[in-house]
């Protein structure tokens, strides 16, 4: 997918209709960090202590976003007018360093929308393996989209440490999606 195209992934969702998947741009960087600190203290709650979230969140600036969004693959799901996901893909380590869903918008296929659109991108790049740190709340997500965990870890925040679960996927030659 070429940085300056959009598509529509056409799905039931709701009153919104279709989602469209796009490019991120830096404007959305505002609605990706609202996103990013709903869903740690709102999903990650039932795993993670109040003290780790609060750390967790506090790290998270707009302008964290700014270089990754420069660099890409870095993408948005929108419904209507809402930013209500993104995901972003190192390309150059093949890793997904975050794939977030607006609370509200949990459970809808949001999330596996952007996942496909990442692994798609991998492919495009002619990656053949991605990468991934899973939230132990997003284990049985990934899991269910072929992802293999790895042995847990910890994972150092700035004053706490966390733990988080490597993951790992083969992509085929094309994803059967």
């Amino acid at each position: 997918m070429s940085r300056e195209s959009d598509f529509t992934v056409h799905s039931k969702y709701d009153k919104y209709g279709a989602i469209t998947i796009r490019n991120a741009r830096q404007v959305d960087k505002g609605a990706i960090w609202e996103i990013h600190i709903r869903a740690i203290k709102e999903l990650c709650k039932s795993h993670y202590s109040e003290r780790e979230l609060q750390i967790w969140t506090e790290v998270l600036k707009p302008v964290r976003y700014q270089e990754q969004i420069s660099k890409g693959p870095f993408f948005v799901a929108v419904a209507g007018d809402s930013i209500i996901g993104f995901g972003n893909l190192n390309q150059k380590s093949g890793e997904i360093e975050a794939l977030y869903v607006d609370p509200d918008h949990v459970g809808r296929g949001v999330g596996i929308k952007i996942l496909q659109a990442l692994e798609n991108q991998a492919l495009d790049l002619g990656l053949k393996l991605l990468r991934l740190t899973s939230s132990l709340n997003a284990v049985r997500f990934y899991e269910r989209a072929g992802y293999k965990p790895q042995k847990q870890k910890r994972w150092l925040l700035p004053s706490e440490m966390v733990v988080c679960v490597p993951m790992i996927k083969e992509l085929a030659e094309e994803l059967s999606w």
